[in-house]
C-alpha cells in the first residue's frame, strides 16, 4: 500500500495544486530551462486553470494531507503530471503515471500520448514511453519557447 492517496481533485484542492505544479516547476526544471522560460511559464497561471478538469473529472492528486503531485488527462493525452520538488524520486509520479494511463485505458484509448518536458524524459523512457518527435510545448501560453519531446505509450495496458 502507498504511505499517500490517489484520489479524484476537488475544487478545494485547486489552490493547492496550482501550489505543487509551481513548486515542481521551480525545483525540478531549472538543470533544463532557463530563469526566463522559468518566469514565463508560469506567468499567467492561477489556482482557476485547474477547476474544469477538476469538473470534468480529468485530474487526480497524490495527498498524505500535503499535496505531493497530481496528473491531468485529457483524452489520449496526459496533460499534466507534476510532483512537488521535495518528493520527487518517491513513487509518487509513478502512481500519478499509473492512474492516469489505467484513465485513459478505461475511456477506450489505446495509446497515451505526451509532451515531455526534458528533465522528465528519463522517467517517461523508464515506464515504457518511447520518443516520437521534438518541439516546443503547446499547452499554455508563454511567451519563450519551452523545448518538449512527444512520446507515446501502446497498450494494452493492464
Amino acid at each position: 500500500m502507498l504511505p499517500f492517496d490517489i484520489r479524484p481533485a476537488t475544487e478545494s484542492d485547486a489552490e493547492r495544486i496550482f501550489d505543487t505544479h509551481r513548486n515542481s516547476v521551480v525545483k525540478l526544471c531549472p538543470a533544463s530551462y532557463s530563469a526566463e522560460q522559468i518566469r514565463c511559464w508560469l506567468e499567467g497561471r492561477s489556482a482557476a486553470m485547474y477547476v474544469k478538469p477538476i469538473r470534468q473529472g480529468d485530474l487526480w492528486v497524490a495527498d498524505d494531507g500535503v499535496l505531493l503531485g497530481f496528473a491531468e488527462v485529457a483524452g489520449d493525452e496526459l496533460t499534466k503530471l507534476f510532483v512537488r520538488g521535495d518528493h520527487s524520486r518517491a513513487g509518487v509520479g509513478t502512481a500519478l503515471l499509473n492512474r492516469a494511463i489505467a484513465e485513459i485505458a478505461a475511456r477506450g484509448h489505446s495509446r497515451v500520448y505526451l509532451e515531455a518536458t526534458t528533465n522528465a524524459c528519463p522517467f517517461y523512457v523508464r515506464h515504457g514511453f518511447t520518443v516520437i518527435g521534438y518541439g516546443h510545448f503547446s499547452h499554455g501560453g508563454s511567451a519563450v519557447p519551452l523545448e518538449i519531446t512527444h512520446m507515446e505509450k501502446t497498450g494494452p495496458f493492464t
